[in-house]
């Protein structure tokens, strides 16, 4: 396992490196510059020079990126532009609520995914199992954007089931803060569940195709044996891989579950931060996002060699 490690992170810590390059470049590639946003367009050649004084915005571009970047290293991602305060207090109450929504979205993909991707695997040939692969793959096809206003509508501003107009924390309550969620979750969580339910059955149906599955069946060896004691743990190192990716697609769809569902999450404040052209703001949650994502990867690399002793074998 520590080489495992050692050898993996000879990989994260260089692209982490490039996260942190891409994410300072947004501030170059993304048209206008922090003058210009809080001053409302002015050209007043004093008062912009002032501002990339104030700053450090008239040094070279590589002494911005490690002066920022030794910064991050220490917690500090620097000022908010849009209000003056850092970027931090700007950002940090809104993780927790990001982090919530995409917790419950990913156990929800991973408990009900998982469990109809196996059925359609071992129901492969019945109607039902031929029916939750179809219904998969339009869950994976529907627009989120689309669906979310919809379900909003209806559920929310004409039926009034359910609320749609904000975020009601834990404090005020277990009960409305739960129902504040269990729509965004519900709805955030369709993609990735659509999508484990594909990749569920595809590396279920693989395993139940080999030859030594059909050797199990010769034998006579229990139906239920075969199916979770041989065919699945052989199964499950693809969906353990496939995590990460799944958790990009929920980050992937935060910026239209809080702008339609008004919660104050990373996505809506993405969105201030384009509005506002807060790069420094915009900067640290690429980059917390990035991380999260790279970091996850690692887990799930770790977590599939300690289960599978054939790549434990590779590494010895």
């Amino acid at each position: 396992m520590k080489t495992l490690l050692l050898s993996r992170l000879r990989v994260v810590v260089p692209t982490i490196f490039l996260i942190t390059l891409l994410s300072f470049m947004l501030r170059v590639i993304i048209p206008g510059g922090p003058a210009d946003a809080l001053l409302g367009g002015s050209d007043n050649p004093e008062t912009i020079a002032m501002i990339n004084e104030r700053y450090g915005l008239d040094r070279p571009i590589w002494v911005q990126y490690f002066s920022w970047l030794g910064g991050v290293f220490k917690g500090d991602f620097g000022t908010s532009y849009a209000t003056g305060l850092p970027v931090t207090d700007v950002i940090g109450p809104r993780i927790a609520s990001t982090i919530e929504i995409v917790l419950l979205g990913m156990l929800l993909a991973l408990i009900v995914g998982g469990a109809l991707g196996l059925f359609a695997a071992i129901r492969r040939t019945t109607r039902l199992g031929t029916f939750i692969f179809a219904a998969s793959g339009l869950g994976v096809s529907i627009p989120v954007f689309w669906l979310s206003t919809m379900c909003a509508g209806i559920f929310g501003a004409t039926l009034g089931i359910l609320p749609v107009n904000g975020y009601t924390p834990i404090s005020a309550g277990l009960g409305p803060h739960l129902e504040s969620i269990l729509m965004p979750v519900l709805l955030i969580a369709v993609p990735p569940t659509a999508l484990m339910i594909r990749h569920v059955r595809s590396s279920m149906v693989a395993v139940l195709d080999s030859p030594y599955i059909r050797t199990a069946w010769a034998m006579g060896i229990d139906h239920k044996r075969v199916y979770f004691d041989l065919a699945l743990r052989n199964a499950v190192g693809p969906v353990v891989t496939f995590i990460p990716f799944l958790v990009a697609t929920l980050v992937g769809e935060l910026v239209i579950i809080d702008v339609v569902f008004v919660l104050p999450g990373l996505g809506s404040a993405i969105v201030d931060a384009v509005h506002f052209r807060d790069y420094t703001a915009l900067q640290a949650i690429v980059l917390l996002l990035a991380v999260a994502v790279v970091a996850l990867s690692l887990i799930a690399d770790l977590i599939l060699t300690a289960i599978d002793p054939r790549r434990r074998k590779e590494l010895a």
